[in-house]
């Protein structure tokens, strides 16, 4: 049982990326892309941002593999600049221009991507267990060359995943799709 807390975490992260695609999966592209005004992220932005972090986050806390962004070229191959794309090209600090301008691939491209990092990051995260929860990585999000314990990194990312998952969640209640994702 010495990794009892971790599978729990684990579990937990999983879901929430089980939840991101099992809504999102039956919509069309224009509802993935619609705004109800210029300042809301659309769906699409809310997707393509969790993918960056679930890819950043495998690449930080795994077995030394590279983020799938990168390996695959996909800033290029999506025509997208990476200096518009915020922080470590994951959409962390865009405005709400910035984010307008982003053209993002068409669903099954974006959900292509998402289902692949999203199972990276989730094996990632399911290997680690309750000792290694305390093990070091360096963190590019924080000061350079800081380093963070895994276990907090893999928490902040579910926290951070979880407040998406419910702006998704509420971009579908607006749109008068059923908005709540259930375990």
């Amino acid at each position: 049982m010495a990794n009892d807390v971790m599978t729990h975490i684990a579990g937990f992260y999983q879901a929430t990326h089980a939840q991101v695609l099992a809504l999102v999966g039956g919509l069309e592209d224009g509802q993935l892309v619609w705004r109800p005004n210029p300042t809301t992220p659309s769906i699409a932005f809310h997707v393509w941002h969790l993918t960056r972090w679930a890819d950043y986050l495998q690449e930080m806390i795994g077995d030394g593999g590279s983020q799938l962004w990168e390996s695959e070229g996909l800033a290029a191959a999506w025509g997208l600049e990476p200096a518009n794309l915020g922080f470590a090209q994951t959409g962390l600090g865009l405005g709400a221009d910035a984010s307008d301008a982003l053209v993002l691939p068409k669903k099954e491209t974006l959900l292509g991507y998402a289902r692949e990092a999203f199972a990276l990051a989730d094996q990632a995260v399911a290997a680690i267990d309750d000792e290694q929860f305390h093990r070091r990585v360096r963190d590019l999000h924080q000061v350079e060359g800081e380093e963070t314990e895994v276990g907090e990194a893999v928490l902040n990312w579910l926290k951070h995943d979880n407040r998406h998952l419910g702006m998704i969640e509420c971009m579908l209640g607006v749109q008068g799709r059923r908005g709540t994702a259930t375990r």
